[in-house]
């Protein structure tokens, strides 16, 4: 899953394939497109997908990375 950081919405790889018809690089760029708001970004990392998941794993399954007792 992949979350658009602009608008937050989740969407799947396949939702997000970014290369429209009229896209002088149409062939390949590897850009994501978020289908809700149209922004445009670069995938994310195998390895910061790992670490992400990682860390996920870490803290029962929270994204939430602030530390402990700390505010955001």
């Amino acid at each position: 899953m992949i979350d658009c950081g602009m608008c937050g919405h989740t969407f799947t790889r396949e939702e997000g394939a970014a290369c429209s018809k009229g896209c002088p690089m149409a062939q390949g760029c590897g850009m994501v497109t978020c289908p809700s708001c149209g922004y445009e970004f670069p995938p994310e990392s195998k390895i910061v997908n790992f670490v992400t998941n990682s860390l996920v794993r870490l803290r029962g399954g929270t994204r939430n990375f602030a530390p402990a007792g700390g505010k955001r």
